[in-house]
């Protein structure tokens, strides 16, 4: 189950960097701009899949897909402002991003008993 469970908030997670990104890439009015963010930010249903993490899963998984999911909430909240994809702030909640799933994937594979790294066997 946390198998499945892990799969679909990295999967959920990866949508929603996905939308975000194009509507950073969009010249849209503001009102319609932050209406779109907010419900490309909830379709993938990370934050249902978040609470249910915290009910099956060790604290530092919880503790690592709060911290991606705080870098994308911090992500959707920049768009719907106005950020777009060529600005520094943006690019450095990228970066941020990058960081915070490469953690989580990492204790979420520890936690299965994979591999250290999926290059090095």
């Amino acid at each position: 189950m946390r198998r499945q469970l892990y799969a679909d908030y990295t999967a959920a997670l990866s949508r929603i960097r996905s939308a975000l990104h194009e509507c950073a890439q969009e010249d849209t009015p503001t009102a319609e701009r932050t209406r779109r963010v907010r419900e490309e930010f909830l379709a993938p249903g990370a934050y249902e899949i978040r609470h249910q993490l915290a009910i099956v899963a060790p604290p530092e998984i919880v503790d690592a897909a709060r911290s991606a999911f705080v870098v994308l909430r911090d992500t959707r909240d920049l768009v719907a402002a106005g950020a777009s994809v060529g600005d520094v702030a943006y690019a450095e909640l990228e970066e941020r991003l990058d960081a915070a799933v490469a953690a989580l994937r990492a204790v979420m594979r520890l936690d299965l008993g994979a591999a250290k790294s999926i290059t090095r066997r």
